[in-house]
């Protein structure tokens, strides 16, 4: 039976639960980009969409150097996801049925690439729940009573 998996440092530093008498010594630290590069030649509009979303992974400490290679992938696939749907939604019967009635193999490739987006969706924390794995999440501001309680209890 395998116990839960290990949540880097930067992830428990972002959920605020990090120790460092628990973070192993050894640990590779990856650190995060501090700009977004800009995007790769060749990228359509959708995939250019997207790149911009890296600025939003930046700032919650998300996204580091390694870490482009994949989005740079997240950021085709979805591309050709989007490109494909366009494509299907200006005619569909032609382009999702094959010659005896199957899925076309571009119907097929699209699904293939849907299921890939999803699953690098979960990576970078860009669904619902991938989002409490990393602990990325809008800080709410201090009830105003209890913060004036703090301060005259000096807490």
């Amino acid at each position: 039976m395998a116990g839960r998996p290990r949540k880097p440092s930067a992830v428990k530093k972002n959920q605020g639960t990090f120790q460092k008498s628990r973070n192993p010594e050894n640990e590779l630290q990856m650190t995060p980009l501090e700009k977004m590069p800009p995007a790769p030649k060749g990228f359509g509009e959708h995939s250019l969409r997207l790149w911009g979303l890296g600025e939003e992974l930046i700032k919650q400490n998300v996204l580091t150097e390694p870490d482009l290679v994949n989005f740079e992938l997240f950021c085709i696939v979805y591309g050709r996801v989007m490109t494909f749907n366009e494509h299907i939604q200006k005619s569909p019967l032609k382009n999702v049925e094959g010659e005896h009635g199957g899925r076309s193999a571009q119907a097929q490739q699209m699904n293939a690439d849907m299921a890939l987006l999803l699953k690098l969706s979960n990576e970078f924390g860009l669904t619902p729940a991938s989002r409490n794995k990393f602990g990325i999440t809008k800080k709410k501001e201090e009830d105003p009573d209890i913060k004036k309680m703090r301060e005259l209890i000096g807490a």
